[in-house]
């Protein structure tokens, strides 16, 4: 079963996708092949006993002795853009089987991260055993757009990612195990995690990075886990049917693993309520978490689109920097984001899981963010600094990615006489993946000069100053067709920076704005993170801000558009014939 109940537990099989953080660590196999790190999660409810208030989290770390003032555990202070429990974490009990162990904390800088390290005043015995409580829900630590991985607290339920809040040693390889422990919640209460049933064999400590778990009163489907080791979780009450949606997206899984020659495994699909930026998602190992809002049930293509999405980061060649650090990775989201986004509507689309319609339509909501976005030839070198301060730039990887990899698609259709395409290229990346080989952007030239000559390598790097690519009129096939039309251009109307600071007062007001005409003033606080990825891309979406102005509180809408620019869209062809436009 991989759904827990009481103190049932998941040991790691973690495999292939976490190769890349084995290359990084350094750490001889050899030297912890008995090491191993468990770690047991107890949900502790409110004194009204509805929502979950705190979180007990007890570990145990075997297989080596410390020597006083070494690294015991840590965690970031930051992961992507949201606080860890570093500075906040209180009550921290140490012990091993000589005694209790006094502890203190550091602060080191490791690239362009801050990291919490705990150590211990002597020698370490046998079997160290750590103790801490964390609060369920840091929601209220997201200032701004960010993954959805802050733990959260609601229906019953928690659930959030281990990078924010799990300690863990700083550098080698354990068997990793994950235990629930329900005792204090109701019958009835189960629990998930990245981790799954397996060898519990040795893995870097790295890999808690890519684990969310989500335990208490959830949904699930299916009941219990079959051979194809599908297995997904709802938490809250979403406003649409979650088994339907669970159901599709154990068939387009089936699409995943065919293309990729994907062995069976234990895969899982999390669902929870996302207030800032519903329908976004993020990969997890062998799994992923998606997101739903308040008006979710009205667009649920959009929402199969981000699970195809997520579901893609699973089975993909991934580029990896040499560092690891999160700010390096972000360098490398044109190719790992912008191919998720190229495919996210063609595995559905062949399936026949999605219309001709759905299908031109996500296209054109990246085509409409890109062309008529202000930023659409700022150099990639940009991404890393601004990725989680302006909406433009976190986006532009995504959107300026796969309209590229659409160039490249056509090209090599055209140039083998549509025998080849990029399918080929991405399968033949994934393999060079597996053969243990770290990834890079030197490995996609080196496949570029090759399938399409030194014009295709000038491409790539001139796309990555910034020029931007436009795939021909018939870049997606016989049934769609290129056209320019005028749409205006997103502009929120004051500096986009302080939707992500703490405190978010509003500089930097433009006064021709919408939002100035709609009354907003310099100076005023805005009381709650709003939306702005999905908002750009759509021309009539309204942007609601909750605001304050001296005593008085209120909300100030308006429609966050700028001067009228051309952009490229597409559209089905009106000899179209359904379900013969997809191409393999």
């Amino acid at each position: 079963m991989y759904l827990l109940s009481r103190r049932q537990k998941l040991i790691s099989c973690l495999s292939s996708a976490l190769y890349a953080l084995s290359l990084q660590s350094g750490i001889a196999l050899a030297a912890d092949k008995e090491s191993s790190l468990s770690t047991t999660l107890t949900p502790v409810p409110a004194t009204d006993g509805q929502e979950i208030s705190q979180l007990l989290v007890h570990q145990v770390l075997d297989g080596g002795e410390l020597v006083a003032g070494e690294t015991l555990v840590e965690i970031r202070h930051h992961s992507y853009n949201l606080p860890t429990v570093a500075k906040t974490l209180e009550q921290l009990a140490v012990a091993d089987a000589c005694g209790d162990m006094a502890v203190q904390h550091r602060d080191i800088e490791r690239g362009s991260e801050l990291v919490r390290q705990w150590f211990a005043g002597r020698d370490s015995c046998e079997q160290i055993r750590i103790d801490y409580r964390v609060p369920a829900d840091a929601a209220g630590a997201v200032a701004g757009v960010a993954p959805p991985v802050e733990l959260r607290s609601e229906g019953g339920a928690v659930s959030g990612g281990a990078t924010t809040f799990i300690l863990r040693p700083e550098s080698g390889h354990y068997r990793l195990s994950l235990d629930w422990d329900f005792s204090e919640l109701a019958t009835g209460a189960v629990g998930v995690s990245s981790l799954q049933a397996g060898s519990g064999e040795l893995f870097p400590v790295t890999a808690f990075d890519d684990v969310f778990v989500m335990g208490g009163a959830l949904g699930t489907y299916p009941q219990t886990l079959d051979e194809d080791g599908f297995y997904s979780a709802w938490q809250g009450d979403p406003e649409f049917d979650a088994r339907a949606l669970m159901q599709w997206a154990r068939t387009l899984r089936e699409q995943f693993t065919a293309f990729f020659a994907a062995p069976r495994s234990v895969y899982g699909v999390m669902l929870r309520y996302n207030p800032v930026n519903a329908g976004g998602g993020i990969g997890m190992h062998d799994s992923f978490v998606i997101t739903y809002g308040e008006a979710t049930a009205d667009k649920l293509p959009e929402l199969r689109s981000t699970l195809s999405h997520e579901m893609f980061h699973t089975y993909q060649p991934r580029l990896v920097s040499a560092s690891g650090d999160q700010r390096d990775e972000l360098a490398l989201s044109w190719f790992n984001e912008g191919l998720a986004v190229f495919y996210q509507r063609e595995f559905p689309f062949r399936a026949g899981m999605m219309s001709e319609q759905e299908y031109v339509d996500d296209l054109n909501f990246h085509a409409a963010r890109y062309y008529t976005s202000i930023m659409q030839e700022a150099p990639n070198s940009a991404v890393p600094d601004g990725f989680w301060r302006d909406t433009r730039i976190r986006t532009l990887p995504y959107d300026r990615g796969f309209l590229y990899f659409a160039t490249v698609d056509e090209a090599v259709r055209k140039a083998s006489g549509n025998t080849r395409s990029l399918d080929d290229l991405v399968k033949a990346l994934r393999n060079t993946m597996d053969s243990g080989e770290r990834l890079t952007p030197q490995h996609w030239e080196a496949m570029l000069q090759k399938e399409l000559g030194a014009d295709a390598v000038e491409a790539f790097r001139a796309m990555l100053a910034g020029a931007p690519p436009l795939p021909s009129a018939d870049a997606f096939g016989p049934c769609f067709k290129r056209t320019q039309v005028a749409l205006r251009r997103y502009q929120l109307g004051f500096e986009p920076e302080v939707l992500t600071e703490p405190v978010r007062r509003v500089r930097g007001l433009i006064a021709a704005s919408a939002a100035a005409q709609a009354g907003l003033r310099e100076g005023d606080i805005i009381l709650k993170p709003v939306p702005q990825d999905a908002i750009q891309g759509t021309q009539d979406a309204r942007l609601t801000l909750h605001v304050q102005r001296g005593e008085s509180v209120f909300d100030i809408s308006y429609l966050p558009r700028g001067e009228i620019v051309p952009a490229w869209q597409w559209q089905l062809r009106s000899d179209a014939v359904p379900g013969q436009c997809s191409r393999r």
